[in-house]
């Protein structure tokens, strides 16, 4: 209230539908965009087959199976808390690499399981692990280019479609080849996305 503060205009630039696309032809805007695109894909896509693959797994109800998705909730809830703190002090890139180092172990090992408290526990940390990465890949892509910034975080929300496209090759995978199949998809996703996390920059 008592200090004069004078701020400089900012020119606004607008940009049309296709020249925001083509960011795209950004190399590193790419690959951080498809990289939205997986991370939501596994998000999306371990909610929705958890439980059918603790039923088939585990030989448990709906009711019970359905647990496994609060569990990922709860997980996911810790590691954003976890995340905001460590970010403080750790660059992203870091972040992002001990967070793929985690998630695709844990992933393989759950895929292999028959216990159902083992599988619940690699849940756990496949949510703890994947929590932070969408801010991450979020930023880093906004860095590269903070003049477009505006535009850049169109792009990148239009990769949340990665929640309908994942899920959809997987349920096609299950159907084919069984739900162990399907959730293998997603260590599709998690290897681009920890090649991803070693191209980034800091």
């Amino acid at each position: 209230m008592l200090t004069h503060i004078h701020e400089e205009p900012i020119g606004q630039t607008t940009y049309s539908f296709g020249e925001s696309f083509g960011l795209l032809k950004d190399k590193t805007i790419l690959m951080l965009f498809l990289g939205i695109v997986f991370v939501v894909g596994v998000d999306v896509g371990l909610n929705t087959t958890v439980p059918k693959f603790l039923m088939e797994r585990c030989g448990i109800l709906l009711e019970k199976a359905g647990l496994g998705i609060s569990l990922y909730f709860v997980a996911r809830t810790i590691g954003t808390f976890v995340g905001a703190i460590l970010l403080v002090k750790l660059s992203g890139k870091k972040f992002f690499i001990v967070s793929m180092c985690v998630a695709i172990p844990a992933l393989i090992v759950m895929l292999l399981l028959s216990n159902l408290w083992g599988i619940l526990a690699m849940v756990f940390l496949l949510g703890f692990a994947v929590a932070n990465v969408f801010s991450i890949i979020f930023s880093a892509a906004l860095r590269q280019k903070p003049d477009r910034a505006n535009e850049i975080s169109g792009l990148l929300i239009m990769g949340v479609a990665g929640g309908a496209v994942i899920p959809l090759i997987m349920g096609i995978t299950s159907d084919s080849l069984g739900q162990t199949s399907g959730m293998a998809v997603l260590l599709v996703a998690l290897a681009y996305l920890l090649v991803s996390s070693f191209k980034m920059k800091e």
